[in-house]
């Protein structure tokens, strides 16, 4: 019985060269862009579309929004699916060295359904989280605030920074891995934040050691890669579980240490396996950044969405100051000090508790989430 991928983004991708395309029939997707056209040589329908072949076919949700599917597909009398279970926990689900994000049209969906499937999904998740005290899942670890990049969305881009610059002592740094390694933390940690980590010299031996004190932790970096040398990549990528690199171009064309960095994995195409080269224009127009966005004039507020970062992130300053979330690029919100208190005493301190019921009531009551635009589960 050949199968029906309800989600042509990464996840379904992925579904597709699991199974084999020659046991797909379709791709099925909510974004109206996306109708009749092919994915790798597998046509996406509408999902009213579905009806017509449900009796022979295999359905299978292929996102991680999974919620609003399983809904859509109870309202269509379709009560035989499979959910589709990743087994790949990267950014980039792929074997592909070169991913282009705008071939499928997925990558900027804002459309209105596309925003309510994710606002539901992120409710789902903050009720499963609120009130349980867990801990975070995902750290970043920002060990110098500065980027060399110009992009024009992004508040700490080359022109837009007004940060205080900083660097992260070594003994700073250290403590926070001492920490880490104390409760043996297995989630996910990147030593870069709204940075450009290269712009540190010692970032591969930070790596070398976060490493070695956090063997179970899923590191992973993204960097625009102007710095990088094929030496730098083969040295640092032994610490990584993923590598993804932001090829910033606004003709999406390689950049030059990108062309070196493909032929070398030529002869050495082990490194695919966790490295990912993602083509992205500079000058386009993304989320608000909580309204930090500097090319982004339209603010649209969604006050009653809630959000689940601030119950699994930790984001940590070149200071020791911990902010609310990935999403506050200049750090407005100072929730935490790490010279000051310990990880743990940080993550259930007065301050944090105070931003998750606040946040729990939605973005519209806290002043810095008024106008964000952000959903993502974390």
């Amino acid at each position: 019985m050949k199968k029906i991928l309800f989600g042509a983004g990464l996840y379904g991708r992925m579904a597709l060269r699991e199974y084999g395309k020659e046991n797909v029939a379709f791709f099925a997707d909510n974004n109206e862009a996306l109708w009749g056209r092919k994915i790798e040589d597998v046509e996406v329908i509408a999902p009213k579309d579905i009806l017509e072949y449900a009796d022979n076919c295999e359905i299978i949700v292929t996102t991680k929004y999974k919620n609003k599917i399983i809904d859509q597909l109870n309202d269509m009398g379709i009560s035989r699916y499979t959910i589709y279970t990743a087994t790949d926990y990267r950014y980039y689900p792929t074997n592909e060295l070169i991913v282009n994000p705008y071939e499928n049209g997925s990558f900027l969906d804002d459309s209105e359904q596309a925003i309510e499937q994710k606002i539901k999904e992120i409710e789902l998740e903050v009720e499963q989280l609120y009130g349980k005290n867990e801990l975070f899942n995902h750290v970043e670890i920002e060990t110098v605030n500065r980027c060399n990049g110009s992009c024009s969305f992004c508040p700490v881009s080359k022109g837009n920074d007004s940060r205080e610059y900083h660097v992260m002592p070594q003994e700073l740094f250290e403590s926070i891995i001492d920490q880490l390694a104390e409760i043996d933390y297995a989630g996910k940690l990147a030593l870069f934040s709204n940075n450009e980590p290269f712009l540190d010299e010692t970032i591969i031996a930070k790596h070398k050691y976060a490493r070695k004190k956090l063997p179970h932790a899923r590191m992973h970096l993204f960097t625009n890669g102007t710095l990088l040398t094929v030496e730098k990549f083969t040295e640092i990528i032994k610490y990584l579980d993923e590598l993804v690199i932001d090829n910033y171009q606004q003709e999406l064309k390689l950049i030059k240490p990108c062309r070196e960095i493909v032929e070398y994995c030529k002869d050495h195409p082990e490194l695919k396996e966790k490295t990912t080269i993602v083509l992205r224009k500079s000058n386009e127009i993304l989320s608000s950044r909580g309204g930090d966005a500097p090319n982004r004039n339209d603010k649209v507020s969604y006050p009653k969405a809630k959000c689940a970062l601030p119950y699994k992130q930790l984001i940590i300053r070149p200071d020791g100051k911990v902010s609310l979330c990935c999403n506050d690029p200049l750090g407005k919100n100072t929730l935490a000090d790490l010279t000051k208190e310990s990880i743990m005493e940080a993550w259930n301190n007065d301050r944090l508790k105070n931003v998750r019921e606040h946040i729990y009531r939605g973005r519209g009551d806290w002043e810095h989430c008024k106008y964000c635009d952000a959903f993502t589960i974390g």
